[in-house]
């Protein structure tokens, strides 16, 4: 009997592709395993984590030589840094504090952006289009930031900074109104802490995720004028080569917008720790 929604054609989930699992699907019937318990996404994120290390080492000997940069692969990392260093730390967090912050900040720019360039690539994931990995990320911003303000501030001290300071004139009843109001901005001001942290996560895997979703889903256009398995009821042989041409050049035009949005983020996400890690260390009074 055919499913009256799918007219007893196969469903497609649209983010199979983004799922982790223990192979990579290459072509349709074949597959690249991993061993139990290891998934696709462990994998990119070691070979992510393999790619940055490798990069900022063999980068930081160079400059150490003294040398002037040569070659197009230390140029694009040094200018990496650099951009890290002058559109972000420093913007951030001034410039004594953005220098001593760099190696971290520069670190997790990389480590986003190689991430979310894998995806780039046919059949390889993107670890970012995972909820669960821009929440570790997340988390280690936040251990960052807040180790950051306890170390400034103490404690006590840096508890004491998410307390409004509100002066109410008049006689008791203002004064208690002021109180009140003070409780309850300063359990707003605690929830913000953690509330921006997962804003950093939802955003970075919401993007990716999005991206990913729609570039399977233009080029499945094909599969379904064209395969009988997949194909619509309003498909017409015709169909092929149109639907082919306008999917294909869609999918181009997207992954070059991909290709900007894997940058943007992974500067996002590194700006706005930089931002928090500022207000952590000087928080407004």
């Amino acid at each position: 009997m055919s499913d009256p929604v799918t007219g007893g054609k196969p469903q497609i989930d649209p983010f199979g592709h983004v799922v982790d699992s223990a192979h990579i699907q290459i072509f349709e019937g074949t597959e690249l395993g991993f061993p139990d318990p290891i998934s696709k996404y462990i994998v990119f994120l070691a070979l992510a984590a393999l790619v940055v290390g490798v990069m900022i080492l063999w980068v930081a000997n160079k400059i150490q030589s003294g040398q002037p940069p040569k070659g197009k692969l230390w140029n694009l990392i040094e200018s990496l840094i650099f951009f890290v260093r002058d559109k972000i730390a420093r913007p951030g967090l001034g410039i004594e504090d953005g220098d001593k912050f760099l190696p971290f900040l520069s670190t997790l720019f990389l480590f986003i952006f190689v991430c979310n360039l894998f995806g780039m690539f046919p059949f390889l994931p993107s670890p970012t289009a995972h909820i669960y990995v821009t929440g570790a990320l997340a988390v280690v911003s936040f251990g960052v930031i807040h180790t950051i303000g306890i170390r400034e501030n103490g404690l006590g001290g840096y508890l004491k900074t998410f307390i409004p300071h509100i002066h109410m004139e008049g006689g008791l009843g203002m004064r208690l109104f002021g109180f009140v109001l003070m409780f309850g901005m300063a359990i707003l001001e605690y929830l913000t802490a953690f509330i921006r942290v997962i804003i950093l996560a939802v955003r970075l895997f919401a993007n990716m995720l999005a991206g990913h979703t729609v570039l399977f889903m233009i080029l499945f256009f094909i599969k379904m004028v064209a395969d009988p398995v997949y194909k619509i009821d309003i498909a017409q042989d015709w169909m092929f080569w149109p639907v082919s041409i306008f999917s294909v050049l869609m999918v181009t035009a997207l992954s070059l917008l991909e290709l900007f949005i894997a940058g943007l983020q992974a500067f996002i996400f590194t700006f706005l720790t930089a931002i928090f890690i500022g207000l952590a260390k000087h928080p407004p009074h």
